[in-house]
């Protein structure tokens, strides 16, 4: 599967990803550059697939405890609500990924309204690619969000990518959403992309406390360590650079008991 994608990373948008296939080599590759744990985040591209992945993904992260799974739930997956509740109640997963773009779903989509439920009864959380960023679409709007969150006001949300290209826009629903978070998935694992880097450096300013450290790896064309060292560039005070890179995940992973 992970050839196939590397494949489709290639012919679709001309990224030649030098990282290894096989998932053990990766997991060597991020201890090797000091990471202690890592969320390992799951989805599918069609309905289906998901239980069979789950399934792998939990044995996976049984044998490396360094792992923190995240499970794989299509929108039109038949045995949706089923395969939550193995994710939850009988894998212990932390939470779910959903790729808003590439599942073609909107962030408050009702068919994933089971899942949603699920996520705030058993205090879990959810992953979700929601926004324009690297490429947008109808489904990928921040009032989609909103909503979601209006319906779901104690959902534990990290929204990917730092919500570009709608930073100022997710700013505002931090305020006013205490389970809401952002990652710095890829935004800064790719010199070619270009930030707009006073926007991040007022959201980080703003709320220091849930903005968590990603990487996108192995889906980047840089080592992660790159990537870092672009945001310990940006004089950020030490203790923010602390809660980014380490506290902010060890504080978030504990609230769902990992």
């Amino acid at each position: 599967m992970m050839k196939a994608i590397y494949t489709f990373f290639w012919k679709q948008y001309g990224w030649k990803i030098d990282f290894p296939t096989a998932p053990d080599q990766l997991l060597d590759l991020l201890k090797e550059g000091g990471v202690e744990k890592c969320m390992a985040l799951a989805y599918t591209h069609k309905p289906g697939l998901s239980r069979p992945l789950n399934s792998w993904l939990h044995e996976f992260s049984r044998k490396n405890k360094a792992v923190i799974p995240f499970g794989a739930v299509h929108p039109a997956d038949s045995d949706l609500e089923q395969t939550v509740i193995e994710c939850f109640d009988r894998y212990g997963f932390a939470g779910i990924k959903i790729h808003c773009l590439v599942q073609q779903c909107r962030p408050d989509d009702e068919r994933l309204f089971p899942l949603f439920e699920a996520v705030v009864e058993r205090s879990k959380a959810l992953v979700m690619h929601a926004g324009s960023f690297p490429q947008p679409a109808e489904n990928l709007k921040v009032s989609y969000v909103a909503n979601l969150l209006r319906r779901f006001p104690t959902l534990k949300l990290i929204i990917a990518h730092l919500g570009l290209n709608d930073i100022s826009a997710y700013t505002d629903l931090l305020a006013a959403h205490s389970g809401l978070y952002l990652d710095t998935a890829f935004v800064f694992q790719n010199k070619t992309v270009k930030t707009p880097l006073a926007d991040i450096l007022e959201v980080i300013r703003l709320f220091p406390e849930r903005i968590l450290y990603g990487s996108d790896f192995p889906f980047i064309l840089e080592p992660p360590q790159n990537g870092m060292a672009r945001i310990a560039a940006l004089d950020l005070p030490q203790e923010t650079l602390q809660l980014l890179f380490h506290q902010n995940a060890e504080n978030f992973l504990a609230a769902l008991g990992q």
